[in-house]
């Protein structure tokens, strides 16, 4: 069934039809936001973390949802993935420092060798660089190595290429000498990253059916077996793509980050973690606009644990490499 386009005044009677409120938000205020703040079918999303009654009359009316509930998730959600950002470009900057010094303390790889064997893998890496190459910052990198494609450095090729693609070869380096890598937890990074980059809404789809199944990394799942601080509700919240990929994300920051030169941006960087959590998603009413609504309060609850949990490892190792 196609639906058909909603004027400003017919979205706001929409919302009304599925029993949204506006007793703290009031619908004046709301048209404006719906104008210039967030548009109709992105904020509507967020809606997705409510039930609707299981009465037929009332099959499509959602239960205690007002309004400024999905305004405050909209919210959340961009200073959500705000911090995700941060993290994964963090991330992505130390495992690349790591990687370029595995390969400069390897006798056995020249970097250009490694490079040879990823691109006789797989040539349409080449093939994506030059076809958007004139539209990329890094344009005078690609043309270089376009102008000399059967001898190109590894330290040349990490900078030109997207972090999937970066896995990718990384995945290959490790592959073949071996050594201490991420590589069995970076998909989830990788997913995480994107979806933020990319504004997609994170904060939507809490409350099943989720909309993707997932393997769950199981070495992180073995590592929160052993803490008595998650009994067995760690599986549950698990099975949630974001925020398998969150905490994920999360036990990644805080290794890849445990060394002595990184250590001051990991403190900075999960201090931004803890004060959106523990700071932002608790101002004002937001205890009072969510109380009710079971799944986003032990969610929310979860990853508070989890963070304290990274916390309290002093500096340990937490991921097994």
């Amino acid at each position: 069934m196609i639906k058909k386009k909603l004027t400003i005044e017919e979205q706001i009677e929409d919302l009304k039809a599925k029993n949204i409120k506006f007793e703290l938000y009031n619908i004046e205020e709301a048209k404006k936001y719906l104008q210039y703040n967030n548009y109709y079918f992105k904020l509507k999303s967020y809606a997705q973390n409510y039930t609707k009654y299981s009465k037929a009359e009332k099959n499509n009316q959602y239960i205690n949802l007002d309004f400024a509930y999905l305004v405050e998730l909209s919210s959340l959600d961009m200073y959500f993935r705000r911090v995700i950002v941060g993290l994964c470009l963090d991330i992505e900057h130390v495992i690349k420092t790591r990687f370029m010094r595995d390969i400069s303390n390897n006798p056995e790889e020249d970097g250009y060798d490694i490079v040879k064997k990823y691109v006789d893998k797989d040539y349409s890496v080449l093939a994506a660089l030059y076809l958007n190459g004139d539209k990329s910052a890094a344009k005078g990198l690609i043309d270089k190595i376009k102008d000399n494609e059967e001898e190109i450095p590894v330290w040349k090729l990490v900078e030109v290429l997207p972090f999937g693609r970066f896995i990718e070869l990384y995945d290959l380096y490790y592959g073949v000498y071996g050594g201490s890598s991420y590589s069995s937890y970076l998909g989830s990074v990788k997913f995480l990253r994107n979806a933020a980059a990319h504004n997609t809404c994170l904060l939507n789809s809490l409350r099943k059916p989720y909309p993707i199944k997932i393997n769950k990394c199981m070495d992180i799942m073995d590592a929160l077996s052993k803490s008595k601080k998650f009994e067995t509700s760690y599986k549950k919240k698990m099975e949630n793509p974001v925020i398998h990929d969150f905490v994920v994300t999360l036990f990644v920051y805080y290794d890849a980050l445990n060394t002595v030169g990184n250590r001051g941006m990991r403190d900075r960087g999960m201090a931004e973690v803890r004060s959106l959590f523990f700071d932002t998603m608790v101002r004002n009413n937001n205890k009072e606009y969510f109380a009710k609504n079971d799944v986003l309060v032990s969610d929310y609850r979860y990853i508070c644990q989890i963070i304290e949990y990274l916390e309290n490892c002093r500096n340990k190792p937490v991921l097994k490499k």
